[in-house]
């Protein structure tokens, strides 16, 4: 566990922006996401909507039902990083935006459909893009401002711990 005083600049700020990056994504999936007729729908409720249309046994259907756990992984990492295990938080961060952050773009690239009943609305798709590209990128200085510092403890440390 690092202390934060202890810490360099760059990595403080890293940890810092993947905090912030982690917060906007969770914070883009419960924007809208999908608009039907009047209605406008989060990711959450979209992906429970599409689900039900599929059987429940098809691999895109449990995909559906795991984005429900998205902010209790943010949730954890972020908890990582304030307790200062920072590395460790780094590599679920790294899946965590790669996953939420293809979704979101390839869904803020499709058509808003301004003429049909059911469309992409982008407040949300594009917010979960930017917090999940922050948290990315933040979270890769994270892993590289300790190689680079050559910050890994020694065999000693790891004994008083």
């Amino acid at each position: 566990m690092r202390s934060w005083t202890t810490a360099n600049p760059v990595t403080r700020g890293c940890v810092a922006l993947t905090v912030l990056g982690l917060v906007t994504a969770v914070i883009g999936t419960f924007l809208p996401w999908l608009r039907s007729g009047n209605v406008h729908r989060d990711s959450h409720t979209a992906a429970a909507v599409i689900g039900q249309l599929l059987p429940s046994d098809t691999n895109v259907a449990v995909l559906l039902r795991a984005w429900n756990v998205l902010p209790l992984i943010a949730t954890v990492c972020v908890v990582l990083l304030v307790l200062g295990w920072w590395r460790t938080a780094a590599i679920p961060t790294v899946m965590f935006s790669i996953t939420v952050g293809t979704i979101a773009g390839l869904s803020s690239v499709q058509s808003t459909g301004a003429g049909s009943p059911v469309a992409i609305t982008l407040p949300g798709p594009l917010t979960t893009t930017v917090g999940a590209a922050l948290a990315l990128l933040s979270a890769l200085g994270i892993l590289v401002s300790f190689r680079r510092n050559g910050t890994a403890p020694k065999s000693d440390e790891i004994e008083n711990r």
